[in-house]
């Protein structure tokens, strides 16, 4: 895996390459949470530090403790889902901060397309490094920095990392 400072390569030229990548919903269970190097972690800690940072599960778990109404089964849940981002470092969940509203902490439904196309070809650490990693789909700026800004864009640039039959 590259590092999160690296760019990438543009999304039709990884689908042309011939990656096979079946939709999310064909597949019979969750695929395993991935994790990151030490390198990959500072890099993701400084890409998501102008969106919110990261946190670790247990931080949101404090947090849900303290008046936002969601439990342990609750964050799980939405973890299995893939309904956020998450990946493990050093046997920790972590979260980046962005994907979740901060008035209840609950996931933002504004990025659900998003997130539904890069599970279809992403694992979950693949998915926390696409939206650190600049972006030529984006003029080299990084998914998680145009989020704000201009969603539709993020949304084409997920979108085009499925091949053609898939988004049709």
């Amino acid at each position: 895996m590259q590092d999160v400072q690296q760019s990438t390569v543009p999304p039709s030229a990884m689908a042309l390459a011939g990656r096979h990548f079946s939709p999310a919903s064909e597949l019979p269970y969750r695929r395993s949470q991935s994790c990151c190097s030490d390198p990959q972690f500072v890099a993701a800690l400084d890409a998501y530090r102008g969106s919110g940072g990261l946190a670790p599960a247990e931080e949101l778990l404090s947090s849900f403790r303290r008046g936002c109404g969601h439990e342990l089964a609750t964050l799980a849940r939405w973890i299995v889902a893939r309904q956020v981002i998450s990946f493990t470092w050093q046997a920790r969940t972590w979260l980046p901060l962005f994907q979740l509203n901060p008035d209840d902490l609950s996931p933002r439904r504004d990025l659900a397309p998003v997130l539904a196309a890069l599970n279809a070809v992403h694992d979950d650490w693949e998915a926390a490094h696409w939206f650190a990693t600049p972006n030529p789909w984006l003029a080299e700026c990084t998914p998680v920095s145009k989020v704000a800004s201009d969603l539709p864009a993020v949304l084409l640039a997920a979108r085009a990392l499925q091949p053609a039959a898939a988004q049709a």
